[in-house]
């Protein structure tokens, strides 16, 4: 199945989305990791006032066949949790890179973007990751 990696959003080795504007950075999860999670039954997110560090979990989605730890993909204080996650959990794999993001961050100072990969250098891991599994 093809994926959508919208162009403009940087990505994790772990699975995870960031659109970053400014001093703010939202994160959710990709298509891929959420095709091969399973369905969704629970989510656990941090709450809003919370600081995250770079490569700390940010939480756990829940799935019938797993549970797979969130990583923060850059460094701040927890701005907005996505609350429409909790009445629909839906969201996250209907459209995950628009309604199903996870969480908006307030990024602590400069953001380092040494672990975060474009569309292209994502999309080139995906065969391998998906021979060997995900992570």
């Amino acid at each position: 199945m093809p994926y959508t990696l919208p162009k403009d959003l940087k990505y994790t080795s772990t699975h995870e989305w960031i659109r970053i504007k400014g001093r703010t950075a939202i994160i959710g999860l990709t298509e891929f990791a959420l095709e091969g999670l399973g369905r969704i039954i629970d989510i656990s997110l941090p709450d809003k006032g919370d600081e995250l560090l770079t490569g700390m979990s940010l939480g756990d989605v829940e799935t019938t066949n797993a549970l797979h730890e969130i990583i923060t993909p850059v460094e701040g204080e927890v701005i907005e949790i996505n609350k429409a996650l909790y009445k629909d959990l839906d969201l996250i794999t209907k459209d995950p890179y628009i309604r199903g993001w996870l969480i908006k961050l307030r990024i602590s100072g400069p953001p380092s973007q040494d672990n975060l990969l474009s569309a292209a250098e994502y999309e080139a891991q995906l065969p391998k990751l998906k021979k060997g599994g995900q992570s």
